[in-house]
Order: structure tokens, then C-alpha cells, then sequence
């Protein structure tokens, strides 16, 4: 079956073949590594028939035997390489017409340790002696884990680092500090289709929860969060810029590490590891001191979720009318959903 992909900055154009038999189910998977290295705390891809075009791509070599390749201009993961079995994958948020996924089958939910996004999504499990969907046989090794190895790091702070460690953040606790920010409602709580104003006139502080002892976090199928990842969900973490430390426990800089930044839209920027491709930030002019961070960064203790520090919205998923792969994400709020009650 031929489809036609597209990157965010359209740097990455072209039609692929999808190989039919894996069309009806979506294979997610929430290994370490797929986490650290797209940020997302899962991501999906297709099959491919044949070889696809790798120019305009950045290469990294993830482990001896899987290589991922991603746009170096706007960091839209693509296309994924196994030796085991010769086969390329390309990332099903990419697809300009994906197949409408009637189940979801789910891999390494167990790294998450608390299931990740595995929790919302009801489906299948996968094997789970086998490490990663891409780089499946028994015995095939990732040689660089995502996840640290139990909760090494200090309470007060938690950790965010991508895959190859060219990025290398801390994430602090809300403080007084935390309340400075003034931002816009965002379409997880008002969507901005709903006719109502979403400028927040009474400066309500929404990202605090918990008591303002936690951030809030969500889902997002945007078109440009989709093609920015690779990936048709995309998981964001609403944290004030002021409890953010690079590697040195120094005030966020956007020249740290290996730091790349695009201009998705006018005012609106997003940034992504040079390296090794992962989703790190988004943020605008119009709130420069309140930052989207992407969630599968995070080296929380309890899991995937970090649900000592975030609180996950669930009454719905932002722009979810934007999805291309419609009923996956109707499946994602029915479990939000079900999951919040």
C-alpha cells in the first residue's frame, strides 16, 4: 500500500510502501530507548516494503544492530533500520492517510514500570522477553538504556535526558517562582474550536495541580506536534522555565548541550537533540517563561508517567480533531477518560 510522508518543515517528501499485513493493529512501544530517543513515552512505526530515501536525514546509531533517522532541521523522527531481518520502518505519524488503527498491540510496557501510556490505551501485549518492537529477537541488545537504573536522583529535582545525553536537564519543584508565568488557556483545557476565549483574563496559574505541588501534563495530536515527533501522540509536560536546570544546575539556556531549535511557526519554536533526534521543548513568544517539555525525557523514580510530579489531564486530548489516525485517538481519550474517573 503507498503513502505519501511528510516532515514538519518539509525537508523529508516522499511516497513509501507500507507492508498491508500490519495494517489493522498498531504496534506502540514504550522500551527505555524508543522513550529516550523521541521523548514521546511511546512511539509507533510501520513496516516498509523496499528502501526508503535517507537524504536530508541525520543518522544515529542507537545500537549495533537498529539505526534511526531523523530531520535535522525540524527533528521529525522517520525512518528506523533493523539488521535483524534487513527491514525499514518509518514512524506512523508521518503518514498522510495512516491506516485507522483497530487495536493497538503494546511492547516492553513493563520499562515504564507504573505502564506508561499503555494505562489509557487498552490492547494486546507483545512478548515480553524481546526488547524492542524494532529490534525484536531474543537476545538482541540495545547497549545504551533510557532509563536509569532505580531513583538515583535527588527528590527535589528530576531528571530529563535524552538518549545519547547531549541533552541533560532538572526539573525542580513548584516554588514561588512557579506563579510568575502568565499564560493563555491550552486547547487540552478550552479547545481553542470551542468559541470560547482562551486568553485566561483572571491569570488562573492551570499548570499548577495538586495543591501546586505537581505540573500538569497531556496529550496532544496536533498536525505540527505529529509531524515535528514522527509520532501521532505526542506527551507534554506544562513546567515554568524558572524550575528548569541545565546539566550544571544553571538557569535554562536554549544553547545547551546539543540543543537544536526550529521556528515551527511564527513566534512559536520547538527544539530537539542534534544527535540523537529527541523532542525536548515547546514554547512561544506569547508565554516565553512557560515550556512544553516532552515527558519520555523524564527519569522519574515511580515510572513513565513521573506521577510524583505531574498530574496528567484526562478529560480530553488536545486538538484531537486534527488526528489523522482518528480512532486511535478516539481509543486515547475513551481511556484518559477511564482513567481519570
Amino acid at each position: 500500500m503507498l503513502h505519501s510522508i511528510s516532515c514538519l518543515c518539509t525537508k523529508v517528501v516522499q511516497q513509501v510502501h507500507i507492508n498491508p499485513s500490519n495494517n489493522s493493529e498498531l504496534d506502540l512501544c514504550h522500551c527505555a530507548v524508543c522513550q529516550a530517543i523521541s521523548g514521546q513515552i511511546c512511539t509507533s512505526y510501520y513496516v516498509l516494503q523496499g528502501t526508503p530515501h535517507l537524504e536530508n536525514l541525520l543518522k544515529y546509531q542507537q545500537s549495533d544492530t537498529l539505526s534511526r533517522y531523523f530531520c535535522g532541521t525540524c527533528g521529525s523522527h522517520a525512518f528506523a533500520y533493523s539488521m535483524h531481518g534487513s527491514k525499514y520502518f518509518v514512524a506512523a505519524g508521518l503518514l498522510d492517510n495512516p491506516p485507522q488503527t483497530k487495536s493497538v498491540r503494546h511492547w516492553s510496557a513493563d520499562d515504564t514500570q507504573d505502564g506508561g501510556l499503555s494505562s489509557f490505551l487498552p490492547g494486546s501485549s507483545a512478548d515480553k522477553t524481546l526488547p524492542c518492537w524494532l529490534d525484536s529477537p531474543p537476545g538482541s541488545q540495545n547497549t545504551v538504556s533510557g532509563r536509569l537504573e532505580g531513583p538515583t536522583q535527588e527528590s527535589s529535582q528530576l531528571l530529563a535526558r535524552c538518549h545519547c545525553g547531549g541533552i541533560e536537564l532538572y526539573i525542580t519543584r513548584p516554588d514561588s517562582t512557579s506563579e510568575e508565568p502568565w499564560s493563555h488557556w491550552p486547547d487540552i483545557i478550552i479547545p481553542y474550536n470551542s468559541g470560547v476565549s482562551a486568553e485566561n483574563e483572571e491569570d488562573v496559574k492551570w499548570w499548577l495541580c495538586a495543591g501546586k505541588t505537581k505540573y500538569m501534563a497531556g496529550t496532544c495530536a496536533c498536525r505540527t506536534c505529529r509531524l515535528a515527533s514522527g509520532f501521532p501522540i505526542q506527551t507534554w509536560a506544562f513546567i515554568p522555565k524558572s524550575n528548569i536546570l541545565n546539566a550544571r544546575k544553571m538557569p535554562l539556556a536554549y544553547d545547551v548541550g546539543t540543543l537544536r531549535r526550529y521556528e515551527s511557526s511564527p513566534a512559536v519554536y520547538r527544539e530537539f537533540c542534534s544527535r540523537c533526534g529527541a523532542s525536548v521543548f515547546w514554547h512561544c513568544d506569547k508565554r516565553p517563561q512557560l515550556i512544553d517539555v516532552s515527558v519520555g525525557l523524564f527519569q522519574a523514580a515511580s515510572g513513565s508517567r513521573a506521577e510524583e510530579w505531574l498530574e496528567w489531564a484526562t478529560g480530553r486530548t488536545s486538538f484531537a480533531e486534527m488526528a489523522v489516525d482518528k480512532l486511535l485517538i478516539q481509543q486515547l481519550e475513551a481511556g484518559l477518560k477511564a482513567w481519570g474517573q
